[in-house]
């Protein structure tokens, strides 16, 4: 189950209100979740690769932007590419968590929970379920969708199995090939491509 576009957009669109004109501790919490979104939405990470993300696992450079998932599925390590308008969001929220006070070394944990340490699966499980509520999205979809719905628009942009096998990290392409869906959005131009 994938989120459409226009979800997609609605859902970081909520959690940056969310944000707006609250005190600094409900602020963050919502900068974060967008963060946590956006990050899942544009890369495809695991919920499980999200949480075990350190700073010094992100390499946003100027030439190339990607981040390592050290412990992937089967324990197999990975680099994921990044897109540049993810790459700058990244910069920008390693220098806010640095206001806030929390890590930033190599170490340090990108998404810090109590006490500066990884978020847990549950708690990041959670803190999406509040984000789907506070869009008004059904609660049917989870924070796994956000795979989905990178996997489907990557491959339905890129046209390429083998690239989005490896941005997954699936061992087999036939896994991948399970994202060869159409966008609902999608439908009408294509339709519309017998014309030419």
């Amino acid at each position: 189950m994938f989120f459409s576009e226009s979800q997609a957009k609605r859902i970081l669109t909520t959690c940056c209100q969310k944000a707006r004109g609250q005190p600094e501790r409900t602020k963050r919490l919502w900068l974060v979740r967008h963060m946590v979104v956006l990050l899942a939405l544009n890369s495809g990470l695991r919920v499980s690769e999200l949480v075990a993300l350190c700073i010094g696992d992100l390499f946003l450079e100027e030439t190339e932007n990607y981040l390592i998932v050290r412990h992937g599925k089967g324990g197999k390590r990975r680099d994921v590419y990044l897109d540049k308008r993810l790459t700058r969001q990244l910069r920008q929220f390693v220098k806010k968590k640095e206001e806030w006070g929390e890590l930033v070394s190599s170490s340090a944990p990108l998404f810090a929970g109590r006490g500066g340490k990884h978020y847990t699966t549950t708690a990041l499980y959670l803190s999406f379920k509040q984000v789907l509520m506070a869009a008004r999205l059904p609660s049917h979809y989870s924070i796994h969708s956000c795979r989905h719905t990178y996997a489907t628009i990557l491959l339905a942009k890129t046209n390429n199995l083998r690239f989005v096998q490896k941005q997954l990290g699936h061992a087999s392409i036939n896994m991948t090939a399970h994202y060869a869906d159409v966008l609902p959005e999608m439908n009408q131009a294509l339709a519309n491509a017998i014309l030419n």
